[in-house]
């Protein structure tokens, strides 16, 4: 299996994923369009439609996205718009999408290529999709399972707004059922220590305690930092690991945190 990583101002942004399968050169998660350079495959999956994830799908024939969703790769203005109100600047620098010309519908349980199943996985995202290489065991998670920090050794939660905390934790007790002997993370390499999914659902539920009460991401950053090695670390670290991943991260639990008023 091929990786191709994508670096945003010098820092690790996305990995994609190229192997083949039944014939079929297959890319999961080809990047932004912002950082488009052409890949030789004959497919694209895309786990979700964020656009550090599939802001390039547009550039490939035989897109695969979650079937509610297809429309947006077909024409994705209101999904820049809405990345746009989100993200801010992080949106321009990901860049606005082409709209993808051939895109095909996927469902919980759809197989692809002989090999390949689509497991249908929301919290992230509503359009939220993993997908398991069978014959090799191997979990494309997307940002399902948080965003995996080799140098660091340490995981992050990646849940920007909107975020579904129930769908999450229903979609990792899912996934944790599955036969798997490794993981692949866009963000940012594959890994097989496949106890990675207990051990971050696990954080998660400390996430949700020390956040309960909290009114701010700067008072949830302090907070977390004192029971989050992870957390510790990333801020220590700075950059986009903070700004972008550990920032909307936060917020996205402070906001459904405030909707459910858990």
């Amino acid at each position: 299996m091929e990786v191709v990583y994508r670096h945003l101002e010098g820092v690790p942004l996305t990995s994609t994923y190229v192997f083949e399968v039944a014939g079929v050169k297959v890319a999961v998660d080809p990047g932004p369009a912002s950082l488009h350079t052409p890949l030789d495959v004959d497919a694209v999956l895309c786990t979700h439609l964020h656009l550090d994830h599939c802001g390039s799908a547009g550039f490939y024939n035989r897109v695969y996205a979650h079937e509610r969703y297809v429309k947006h790769l077909e024409d994705p203005t209101a999904l820049f718009q809405a990345s746009r109100a989100v993200l801010g600047i992080f949106a321009d620098k990901f860049g606005q999408p082409p709209p993808a010309s051939d895109v095909r519908p996927v469902s919980d349980g759809m197989k692809l290529f002989q090999a390949i199943e689509a497991i249908y996985t929301p919290g992230h995202a509503p359009h939220h999709v993993m997908y398991l290489h069978r014959d090799e065991k191997i979990l494309f998670v997307g940002d399902g399972a948080g965003v995996y920090l080799p140098e660091l050794k340490a995981i992050i939660p990646t849940t920007p707004p909107v975020f579904k905390l129930d769908l999450y934790m229903a979609s990792l007790e899912k996934v944790k059922k599955l036969d798997i002997s490794q993981l692949c993370f866009p963000h940012y390499s594959c890994t097989r220590d496949v106890e990675l999914l207990d051990i971050h659902l696990r954080q998660v539920e400390t996430w949700v305690d020390v956040l309960r009460e909290v009114e701010t991401v700067e008072e949830g950053l302090e907070k977390l930092r004192r029971s989050d090695e992870n957390v510790a670390k990333v801020l220590e670290l700075g950059g986009l690991y903070l700004e972008f991943y550990l920032r909307f991260s936060v917020l996205g639990f402070l906001d459904y945190i405030r909707h459910v008023r858990l």
